[in-house]
């Protein structure tokens, strides 16, 4: 029953998934920290009735129970005996009657009463088992788990802190590797795949006999074949392209033996900074990024270097910016403890009801939902904030960048992220109107200009993963809850630094919160004129 309910669900997630999005819970912490308490409600209604069908349970095993003793040991020649039976088929079985009915009516009083609730209430779907097996698949990837490791819930932390482990409640079964397997088996991820279905193989001879999830005789099949295919799609095509995935040497040994796969043959990783990549080098300089590795030489950071500065504005004087330069070219900078803990905590309070599922530009000029981007947001203008918080940050933004952002035409209103299981968003740049704008949003667009710079606050520490990196800069920055990090998308001549191209790493453990603030070129005419040359750049705070 089980392998026919998986095998459904897959067909049915990958269908809805490639059909469109809709509402779902595994992109966000938020929505997933609500979904406890909805299913602590379930579970509630649950236990209540598992007490009443003890009792029930218990009443027909002591009429089995006595029936048996008497068939055991007595006879029903015995007078005892006799009454004894015909009492429980009177007395006693009146009782186990009106139990049984009442369990019936117990059981579907809990079914109306639990359906009622999910009716009224937003639950998941298939598409969210879906999105959290493909989340998983892409931790594996990107931070290279080990998998012996990562079915039994053991994770380790990346990140500038001292590394850290994490264990969860459960472990994965046989099955959900299986499952897990197979999607990414249907995404071409061919290496992934043989990776989870020998996973389901080893965790099949784990599981306690009468409690297999899955049989050798369901997955070895699913492996071999999954192998040959590795195999040819590697001697043929190679070990990556647009819908498709290898290891870089075959699983055949045969093959493995042959001289182009010998390591002198192998391609050896050199970092391609400050010029165009192709895909395949931009997602591997991102996933090193990702896991904490250097990319740049020691050279190239002599001069990064931390200070503290006004920027020329009254309102950091008395605290003025704690600075960290993090890339001279393009210019990012981290800002730290900029923003207060209270104000972290009504960001997040501001955002909460408002999360809806992340959307990112077309090439349409059209907002869509897919898989590049995994969280959820909310946009708060400062006029809808009671307390007056935003208005403030707002100010504050200001000062910090030297850049007008007291209208609509300067810049956007704050847009609050919270990033789920696995949560990302894959390279892009912040400013797109290299080509004339289009869309729904073009003629405003053109009126307000360009994304000129990004003013993006960390609303949380993470502690694994979620760091934000800038692959064609090799720079990584790590979140730091109420600090700021800050960077220049537009050059002093109010063209696009493609060296500004960024990416949300996936969050492997805990919950990721932004806030982003993006300033628009038009106004700032006055606030921050063109440079002399054309490829001056900005260099503040």
């Amino acid at each position: 029953m089980w392998s026919a309910l998986y095998g459904a669900l897959v067909v049915a997630a990958v269908t809805a998934v490639c059909g469109g999005y809709s509402e779902d819970f595994f992109s966000s912490t938020s929505r997933l920290e609500q979904l406890v308490g909805q299913e602590e409600v379930v579970v509630d209604k649950l236990e209540r009735y598992l007490e009443e069908a003890y009792h029930s349970l218990e009443t027909v095993r002591s009429y089995v129970t006595s029936f048996r003793e008497m068939r055991a040991g007595s006879s029903i020649h015995h007078p005892v005996e006799a009454f004894l039976m015909l009492r429980r088929l009177t007395v006693d079985w009146d009782i186990v009657e009106d139990d049984l009915r009442r369990q019936a009516n117990q059981t579907q009083e809990t079914l109306r009463s639990i359906g009622g609730f999910r009716a009224d209430r937003p639950f998941p779907e298939a598409d969210d088992l879906h999105g959290a097996a493909v989340a998983l698949i892409r931790l594996q990837d990107t931070y290279q788990l080990n998998m012996t490791q990562l079915p039994r819930g053991h994770i380790a932390s990346f990140g500038p802190e001292p590394a850290a482990e994490f264990q969860s409640a459960q472990e994965l079964t046989a099955r959900d590797c299986l499952f897990i397997g197979r999607h990414a088996f249907s995404r071409g991820l061919y290496d992934a795949a043989i990776e989870w279905f020998e996973a389901a193989l080893w965790r099949t001879e784990e599981e306690p006999e009468g409690a297999v999830t899955a049989t050798r005789d369901e997955i070895e099949p699913l492996l071999t074949s999954t192998i040959k295919l590795h195999d040819s799609v590697l001697e043929e095509q190679g070990p990556r392209g647009e819908d498709w995935r290898t290891n870089p040497v075959p699983i055949d040994r045969r093959l493995a033996e042959q001289e182009r796969y010998q390591p002198p043959r192998l391609a050896v990783f050199r970092p391609r900074l400050h010029q165009p990549q192709a895909e395949a080098e931009e997602e591997e300089h991102y996933q090193r990024l990702c896991r904490g590795e250097r990319l740049r030489s020691p050279a190239e950071e002599a001069d990064l270097s931390c200070h503290l500065t006004s920027n020329d504005s009254p309102l950091l004087l008395l605290s003025p910016l704690r600075v960290e330069v993090l890339s001279r070219q393009p210019y990012i900078v981290m800002l730290h403890q900029l923003v207060t803990e209270t104000e972290v905590s009504q960001f997040q309070e501001l955002a909460g009801p408002r999360l809806a599922t992340s959307r990112h530009r077309h090439p349409d000029g059209e907002f869509v939902a897919s898989m590049s981007r995994i969280s959820k947001n909310a946009w708060i203008p400062d006029d809808e904030d009671p307390t007056g918080m935003l208005a403030r940050v707002t100010r504050r933004v200001a000062a910090s960048s030297g850049l007008k952002c007291d209208n609509d035409m300067a810049a956007e209103a704050f847009q609050v992220a919270n990033y789920g299981i696995g949560g990302l968003y894959v390279t892009h740049t912040d400013h797109h109107m290299a080509e004339v704008p289009r869309g729904p949003h073009a003629h405003w667009e053109t009126m307000i200009g360009d994304r000129l710079a990004t003013w993006m606050v960390y609303l949380s520490d993470v502690p694994a993963g979620g760091a934000t990196v800038f692959p064609r800069a090799g720079v990584t920055v790590w979140p730091e809850r109420g600090s700021v990090a800050f960077w220049w998308n537009l050059n002093a001549a109010g063209k696009g630094d493609d060296d500004t191209r960024h990416a949300a790493c996936p969050v492997l453990h805990g919950s990721k919160w932004v806030s982003n603030k993006w300033i628009h070129y038009n106004e700032q005419f006055r606030t921050k004129p063109c440079g002399l040359t054309p490829d001056a750049i900005h260099q503040t705070p």
